[in-house]
This record gives C-alpha cells, sequence and structure tokens, in this order.
C-alpha cells in the first residue's frame, strides 16, 4: 500500500511537466498565492481551477503541504515519525531485524505519517508507535484473540488488519512473533 503510493508520487514526480503542463517547483508557485493552507482545499482548488483529476491534484497538494516535497521520503517519514520517541528506536530496530531475517526478501519496512508499514507484494503486517511500546498489527484472518493476540486498535488506516501484539521490550520480538508474521504474510499474499 504505501510502496505502492511512493511509486506512484515519484513517476508524478518525474512526469509533472507532460502530464500537467507546470513543473512541481511551478505548481509550488501557482498554489502560494492562493493562501490556501489545507490539504483538501488545496486539492479542490487545482480540480476546479485546473482540470487536474484527483490522483495529481492530491499529490500537488500533499506536496505544497510538505514545503514543496516528496510526501514519501522515507527517511523524513522516519524522523517524523520517531520524533520525540527516539528511546523506542531499539524496540523497532529489532523488530525490524527480525523482518529482515526471518521473512521472505520482498518485504520492506515502509515509514509513514503515523505508522511503519510491513508490506511484501501487499501489507500484511504494520507497526504503531505507543508511549510504552510497539502495536504490531497483523492480518490474521479469522484467527481467535488470547492473551497475546489481540484485536487491533489504533493501527491506522489497514482494514485487513484485525489482530495485533503489543511490545514493550526488545526480547518480546521472539519466535512467538516472528511465526505470527509469518502467518500474516502467508495470509495475504495465499489471496
Amino acid at each position: 500500500m504505501a510502496r505502492e503510493t511512493e511509486r506512484l508520487e515519484q513517476e508524478f514526480i518525474q512526469n509533472a511537466k507532460t502530464l500537467t503542463g507546470h513543473s512541481i517547483s511551478e505548481w509550488m508557485a501557482i498554489i502560494r498565492p492562493t493562501g490556501l493552507d489545507k490539504v483538501n482545499a488545496i486539492l479542490n482548488w487545482l480540480k476546479s481551477e485546473y482540470g487536474l483529476k484527483h490522483d495529481k491534484a492530491n499529490f500537488l497538494a500533499q506536496m505544497y503541504m510538505n514545503d514543496g516535497q516528496p510526501v514519501f521520503d522515507r527517511k523524513l517519514l522516519f524522523a517524523k515519525l520517531f520524533e520525540g520517541k527516539e528511546g523506542l528506536l531499539p524496540l523497532y530496530r529489532a523488530l525490524e531485524t527480525a523482518v529482515r531475517d526471518h521473512l521472505p526478501a520482498d518485504v520492506d519496512l515502509i515509514p509513514t505519517k503515523a505508522y511503519v508499514s510491513i508490506e511484501g507484494k501487499k501489507c500484511f503486517a504494520s507497526a504503531t508507535l505507543t508511549r510504552q511500546g510497539l502495536r504490531v498489527g497483523l492480518d490474521l484472518g479469522d484467527r481467535p484473540f488470547d492473551g497475546y493476540v489481540q484485536k487491533a486498535k489504533s493501527l491506522g488506516a489497514m482494514p485487513n488488519i484485525g489482530h495485533m501484539v503489543e511490545v514493550s521490550r526488545p526480547e518480546e520480538i521472539n519466535d512467538s512473533l516472528v511465526e505470527l508474521l509469518r502467518q500474516s504474510y502467508q495470509q495475504v499474499h495465499s489471496k
């Protein structure tokens, strides 16, 4: 999900002049004098004034609100996600290492504004920061909930992720969690 949006944004940036008649920097200069400062207001203005399709107007509005920069800059998104929560970095790094060491090579961890999307060809898991740790969201189908695997809550806009495991220490990123991540990967990629 995040990987595909990132790809589409990059394609749009590379082809903006051909697709819209203006480069990204030209669009930023066109938007600036409007005084608009909300994504939806800019998006709607671009659609009505310039006849842009929703996806192009949305990319431009999002970039404008991101100081003219791509929204899917992984380093910037990661830094913003962990801003003020630097103490959670060792926990996240343990999860990242477990994913990279034990799951298929196509799996990627992609920071977004609100969580880290864990994706193969499709999103199958997520990591959301809390004050105490991480909520690892999983797509485990109709697996029953128990004391360890809970019903997902506050994980972002991922309707397929119905389960979660909360972890607060690096040692909790263990074989049990890795096995659940594998099951989630298989559940999503076998559809």
